[in-house]
């Protein structure tokens, strides 16, 4: 099983969407964006956004990922750090044969920064971040 690690701030929306707009729920391209990476992976998606702490939060997001048709299958604990959070699920699902982090931190192990693609607060997740999500999960 392929696993997609999602942050949402930074990574399914933007500075200027939610600044402009005062709107901080997931939106295109963003969406298109992660549903190239599925599609062209097969890879489910977790989320390790702090999103996944409040249930509106969840709801929000699973109807935006719904728009484009996907789902998120699980969502990590609430630990000390993102890194920890990650690792620990990861340990419970032996049956994960990779991953990919999309987040806008870098403050991950070395260990992990190996499977990120970093986005950033201003962007979002941009086409140029799909190739590589999609070759970092089909190594």
């Amino acid at each position: 099983m392929k696993v997609i690690f999602l942050d949402i701030d930074g990574v399914l929306n933007d500075a200027p969407t939610i600044m402009e707009k005062d709107d901080d729920l997931p939106a295109e391209p963003h969406l298109s964006c992660l549903k190239q990476i599925v599609d062209a992976t097969g890879a489910e998606i977790v989320l390790s956004s702090t999103w996944r702490l409040f249930p509106q939060s969840r709801n929000d997001v699973r109807n935006k990922l719904k728009t484009v048709g996907l789902q998120f299958i699980d969502r990590t604990k609430e630990l000390r750090d993102r890194d920890t959070e990650i690792r620990e699920w990861l340990s419970r699902h032996p049956e994960v044969t990779n991953y990919v982090i999309l987040d806008d931190e870098t403050e991950f192990s070395p260990e992990l920064t190996a499977h990120q693609v970093i986005t950033t607060f201003y962007e979002g997740l941009l086409e140029k971040h799909v190739p590589y999500a999609i070759e970092i999960l089909n190594r």
